[in-house]
């Protein structure tokens, strides 16, 4: 394979991820947004469409390793592709959280809200930006914009702590509320945690052109 050939390659692992990143945005916004208007037709699609994530993550991960082993890369290249694969990683498992939403608007279906949800979407609305950003940061070799998308995880911590802070002691309360409560504070600590894999996303950004592991 030429030099041109290889680029090419690059590229179109470039514009992969970019569409697998979309399809997990997509699948985020339409998870929030089931559980918050208690859309159920709207939460299975996002956990009908999951198979095409998960392809798209297989697909992916054989392209790269297709390319390591017939190009043998080496220096920025071979961490691009390294990086690559461990971004497609994260990406899928914060595909399984969207899902996870879905699923909990589902176990909520019928249940009237113990009030109007407001940090879950908020912190949904989080979660999307920090994908975009890190996504951008990615294809555009930014590391700065890396380092500053990951920082945006701090506002995530702190409305989960806020959610937290509301809901335990309702349900100490409320014995009858457990069960809303209790899906609730899962289906936020998904969000939280779909938080981190992004800044796992920028901590690979991060290695792919500098070669150094950071904790962002």
């Amino acid at each position: 394979m030429t030099r041109k050939h290889f680029s090419d390659a690059l590229t179109a692992v470039n514009d992969e991820i970019l569409k697998m990143g979309v399809m997990v945005e997509e699948a985020l916004r339409d998870a929030v947004t089931s559980l918050k208007n208690q859309d159920t037709r709207k939460a299975q699609l996002v956990i009908d469409r999951d198979e095409a994530v998960n392809a798209k993550e297989m697909a992916l991960f054989d392209r790269v390793t297709t390319l390591l082993a017939t190009e043998q890369p080496v220096a920025g290249d071979l961490r691009h592709l390294i990086g690559a694969v461990r971004i497609v990683t994260d990406l899928e498992r914060a595909g399984d959280y969207a899902v996870h939403i879905a699923e909990g608007t589902l176990h909520l279906q019928g249940e009237e809200y113990l009030k109007p949800l407001t940090v879950i979407p908020a912190m949904g609305e989080i979660a999307v930006e920090m994908l975009q950003r890190a996504i951008k940061a990615f294809l555009d070799e930014d590391t700065d914009a890396a380092i500053e998308t990951a920082s945006l995880d701090r506002k995530m911590d702190d409305l989960y702590s806020e959610i937290f802070e509301v809901l335990l002691p309702h349900m100490r309360e409320n014995p009858t509320d457990v069960k809303q409560s209790t899906e609730l504070l899962f289906l936020a600590r998904y969000l939280e945690r779909m938080g981190d894999h992004v800044v796992n996303i920028c901590e690979w950004i991060v290695y792919c052109q500098s070669g150094k592991h950071v904790e962002l």
